[in-house]
């Protein structure tokens, strides 16, 4: 009888950051980073094995503490997508998703989104997420990644500037959490880092220019990525509003 895996899930963890050197294990909330990343990947539906991926022995020490599975990469991967394939050639799970180690806010549900829309169709290779945004200043700002994709939900293309088709400041934020199919993450992984990647340092528009096709899922939760310390307060900010409201929601409940 044959036995369906679940889709596995990947954390790449460097302990390189140029703005921010061993983010990774930044206290927010009282916890290391990577572990929020761990915990809300834990609670996702589709997922079966939760692995993170580092080059960093401290970092595997720290992970290791709080009871998560961890697995030693080379520091000479250039790419998170790079140490996610090293550990998805060593299992047999059909269905890869890339969890970024400092996306602490990453909502399990959408994560669980993307898995399904892999299973749903066949012939999909990657699918990744976006938020509906607006303001100027983020559409502006180079750090978040705008994306533009057909009705059908294809992507068109990933940029850090304002694209066409921004209008009044309306634009979808891209989410930097990926599933692919194993075979399409190896393939990829396996070319050389193309011209528009290197241009715009986007490592998702290598497979645009390979012809993978990627399937955007537009979410209404978003995320807030740690890029620098002052992003700490931030997030911090807003775990603390969810507790909150949690606790409030589950107070009602019980009277």
């Amino acid at each position: 009888m044959k036995v369906e895996l679940l889709p596995l899930g990947v954390i790449p963890a460097r302990a390189g950051s140029t703005r921010f050197p061993l983010k990774i294990l930044a206290s927010v909330a009282g916890k290391p980073l990577v572990q929020h990343v761990w915990e809300a990947a834990k609670r996702c539906s589709t997922l079966g094995d939760v692995i993170i991926a580092t080059d960093s022995e401290k970092i595997a020490e720290v992970v290791r503490g709080f009871g998560a599975t961890c697995v030693m990469t080379s520091s000479e991967c250039q790419s998170g997508s790079d140490r996610v394939a090293v550990v998805a050639r060593s299992h047999a799970s059909p269905i890869v998703v890339n969890l970024q180690g400092d996306e602490p806010l990453v909502c399990p549900r959408s994560v669980d989104l993307l898995v399904q829309a892999l299973e749903a169709d066949p012939e999909l290779g990657m699918a990744t997420l976006a938020v509906r945004k607006q303001g100027v200043q983020e559409l502006n700002d180079p750090n978040v990644v705008k994306v533009v994709f057909t009705h059908t939900g294809r992507a068109l293309y990933f940029s850090r500037q304002p694209l066409a088709g921004s209008r009044e400041a309306s634009f979808f934020k891209h989410i930097g959490i990926y599933a692919y199919r194993r075979d399409t993450l190896l393939q990829l992984c396996g070319w050389e880092p193309s011209a528009l990647e290197c241009t715009e340092k986007l490592e998702q528009l290598r497979a645009l220019e390979h012809d993978i096709s990627i399937k955007v899922i537009v979410v209404e939760a978003d995320t807030i990525a740690v890029d620098v310390p002052a992003d700490i307060a931030r997030v911090e900010q807003h775990l603390n509003a969810r507790n909150n409201s949690s606790s409030f929601s589950q107070d009602r409940a019980k009277r």
